[in-house]
């Protein structure tokens, strides 16, 4: 906070209050137990199968057994390295919705407020020292935010007022 002026604390305020106003929270703890309920189920069923072909040799009983533990962790550790592009790709629609709440919730009370958030972004991805333009695959596969490039330029092009339409959260 101290690299940043008041209207980009603003903006990053008015992010973050993006997230709590439209229910990121809910969303994320919803999504996650629904998939780890989901990788429960087939690390189950897949380590039910796994035992029964390979579980005399690992001298594992059943999945009952203590020992199968590291079975099902292996299972559930592959599942969740899956899906990581589909979790962080749900991680940064959340991120660029509250992107979105930042900027129309500032419209009108911090001058030149894509300017301000575009600056923030670029704070923020400084100080945490994040790689402006990765790969398309790295940003696929590892990032839960958008860029810090394609937060910039989208703070910079987004303003609805400009053509006579309608902000899509704050009114």
């Amino acid at each position: 906070m101290r690299k940043m002026s008041m209207p980009q604390i603003l903006f990053v305020f008015g992010h973050e209050m993006g997230h709590y106003v439209l229910g990121h929270n809910y969303v994320l703890i919803g999504v996650t137990s629904v998939v780890i309920l989901v990788f429960l189920f087939i690390g189950y069923h897949a380590m039910k199968w796994a035992l029964a072909r390979w579980g005399g040799t690992w001298a594992i009983r059943a999945v009952d057994d203590w020992a199968s533990l590291p079975v099902l962790m292996v299972l559930v550790t592959g599942l969740g390295f899956l899906a990581e592009p589909v979790m962080n790709s749900i991680g940064r629609t959340l991120e660029h919705n509250a992107d979105i709440y930042g900027l129309e919730v500032i419209h009108g009370i911090v001058p030149d407020s894509p300017q301000a958030a575009a600056q923030a972004f670029q704070i923020l991805g400084e100080v945490s020292l994040s790689n402006p333009n990765p790969s398309p695959f790295i940003k696929f596969w590892l990032y839960d935010h958008p860029s810090t490039s394609d937060r910039v330029r989208f703070a910079a092009e987004y303003d609805p007022w400009a053509h006579g339409e309608s902000p899509k959260y704050v009114k």
